[in-house]
């Protein structure tokens, strides 16, 4: 069976590839909790068992852990940019509006409580960027530039903050914890408004950040 197309619609395809494409969502899912929890120890089979399907299934989709560790990537970034994204079209579409708590917080925010999972963390493949993995990260960077802007101009974050810096907020705010999942979201948004309020004191100050990571070097810890 064909693998579904990632961008088609899910009720829009026949039955048997929206089975397919409930099993890959599922399979995915299952991904990030077991990597999250065991790191690169992770097996397949451990994947198929918490999907609630068989390793074949897991291996038809994807030959390598190799492989699912990419689409498993490639996913996370395609989710974070169609959110950084949406943020920076409300931002464009009403700037400085009243109780606005900013760009920056508004997308570390929703990524807090509505993402399905932390983000694995780039760890280096050895291997080059893929040209969607490529185009994906080229979309979220831009999606972040503007999250950025919009703050700076609001003295909201300093000179010298970066999208790199957006990153790396979004990876140390959101490790898996053994909690239920509202009680780490309160800790990670606690965490959150802490950091928050240092970059605004920083901006007011008129500090400028110094030797923050640039976007190429945090692209580059994917595959480097």
């Amino acid at each position: 069976m064909p693998a579904p197309a990632d961008d088609a619609p899910t009720g829009a395809l026949p039955g048997r590839l929206r089975e397919a494409r409930a099993n890959d969502t599922a399979v995915l899912d299952a991904a990030r909790e077991v990597f999250s929890e065991q790191g690169d120890a992770a097996s397949m089979a451990d994947i198929a068992r918490r999907a609630g399907v068989g390793v074949g299934s897991v291996y038809r989709r994807y030959p390598t852990k190799d492989a699912l560790v990419d689409a498993l990537r490639l996913e996370g970034v395609r989710d974070v940019a169609r959110l950084a994204a949406a943020v920076a079209d409300e931002h464009d579409a009403a700037p400085g509006a009243t109780g606005d708590p900013g760009a920056v917080e508004t997308f570390v925010a929703r990524h807090i409580t509505g993402a399905r999972g932390p983000m694995l963390r780039p760890t280096g493949s050895g291997r080059p960027l893929s040209p969607a993995l490529a185009e994906a990260s080229e979309e979220l960077r831009a999606a972040l530039e503007r999250l950025v802007a919009h703050d700076r101009a609001a003295a909201r974050v300093p000179d010298g903050f970066t999208t790199a810096d957006v990153m790396q907020l979004l990876v140390h705010l959101r490790p898996s914890l053994p909690y239920p999942r509202a009680q780490v979201d309160a800790l990670h948004l606690r965490y959150l408004a802490l950091v928050v309020r240092g970059l605004r004191d920083a901006a007011r100050d008129g500090t400028t950040l110094r030797g923050g990571p640039r976007w190429d070097e945090w692209l580059g810890t994917w595959h480097d």
